[in-house]
C-alpha cells in the first residue's frame, strides 16, 4: 500500500514541475512578443535630385554601302573606303583603340526583268561595313563626320554623347535627393506636430540612371562643310528613400 502510494506521489511530482515549465516558457514569450512590438515611430519619403553637366565623350557608327555585279569587287571597294576613313578620323586624333568593327555584311539582290517578270542570272552583290568611332574631344565630332563622308561614307549612324566619370555627377545629385527627402519628411513632420530624428535608413532607389538633357541650340563644331552639332547636355536623376525617426 505504502508502494502506492509513493508511485502516485512521483506521478503527481512530474505533473506538477512539468506544468511549471509550461508556464514559464509561456511567459518568456509574451515578454518576447512585447519587446519586439515596442518599435520607433518613424517618417519614410523619397527624395529626387538632378545634376546637369555637358558632356565629354561621343560615339558614332560611320560605314559604307556598295553595291557591285560582281562580289569580290564589291568587297575590295568596301575595304578601302573604310581605310580610308579610319586613316582620315586617325588623322584628327582618333586612337586606333577607339575605332571598332561593328558590322561587315554582304547579300545577294536577285534582278528580275520588268517586261516578263522572269528572274536574271544577274545578280547585285551589296556589301555593308561599319566602324564605331569613339571621340574624347567631342570639339572635333562635326569634323569627324565631314571627313568620313568626304572619305566616301554612305551610311552613319547612332550619334550618342556621354560623359566618361559621372561619379561626381552622381554624388551631386544624390547629396540633393537626401536634402529633398529631408525637406519633405520636416513638412510632414511639421504638419503631424512632431519633429524629425536620426535617419533610420537611407537606400538609393534610382540607380543614378543618365539621359540627355535636350536644351542647347546647335553650332558648328568644325570648319567648312562640317555638319552642325549640338551636344546638349546630360541629366543624372537620383531618387532616395529616407526613414526618419519621428519625436514626439
Amino acid at each position: 500500500m505504502k508502494a502506492t502510494r509513493r508511485k502516485t506521489y512521483r506521478v503527481l511530482l512530474i505533473i506538477a514541475l512539468a506544468l511549471t515549465i509550461v508556464g514559464c516558457s509561456a511567459n518568456q514569450g509574451n515578454s518576447t512578443s512585447e519587446a519586439s512590438s515596442s518599435t520607433a515611430a518613424t517618417i519614410t519619403v523619397t527624395g529626387f535630385g538632378k545634376a546637369r553637366a555637358n558632356p565629354d565623350r561621343a560615339s558614332v557608327n560611320v560605314g559604307v554601302i556598295v553595291v557591285e555585279e560582281d562580289i569580290n569587287r564589291a568587297v575590295e571597294e568596301s575595304n578601302e573606303i573604310i581605310a580610308r576613313i579610319t586613316d582620315a578620323v586617325m588623322g584628327l586624333g582618333v586612337e586606333e583603340a577607339d575605332v571598332q568593327t561593328t558590322n561587315f555584311s554582304i547579300w545577294a539582290d536577285e534582278q528580275w526583268n520588268r517586261e516578263t517578270g522572269l528572274r536574271m542570272e544577274e545578280r547585285l552583290y551589296r556589301v555593308e561595313s561599319t566602324i564605331q568611332i569613339n571621340v574624347n574631344d567631342i570639339e572635333n565630332i562635326g569634323e569627324i563626320l565631314e571627313v568620313s563622308i568626304a572619305s566616301g561614307a554612305n551610311n552613319i549612324y547612332g550619334l550618342n554623347f556621354g560623359i566618361q566619370d559621372p561619379s561626381s555627377l552622381s554624388a551631386e545629385a544624390r547629396v540633393r535627393a537626401i536634402e529633398d527627402a529631408r525637406q519633405r519628411a520636416q513638412h510632414i513632420a511639421q504638419e503631424l506636430g512632431v519633429t524629425l530624428g536620426e535617419v533610420q535608413r537611407a537606400v538609393d532607389i534610382s540607380g543614378a540612371s543618365m539621359v540627355p538633357y535636350f536644351e542647347s541650340t546647335g553650332y558648328d563644331m568644325g570648319g567648312g562643310g562640317a555638319p552642325p552639332i549640338s551636344e546638349g547636355s546630360m541629366t543624372v536623376s537620383v531618387s532616395m528613400e529616407i526613414t526618419f525617426e519621428i519625436n514626439r
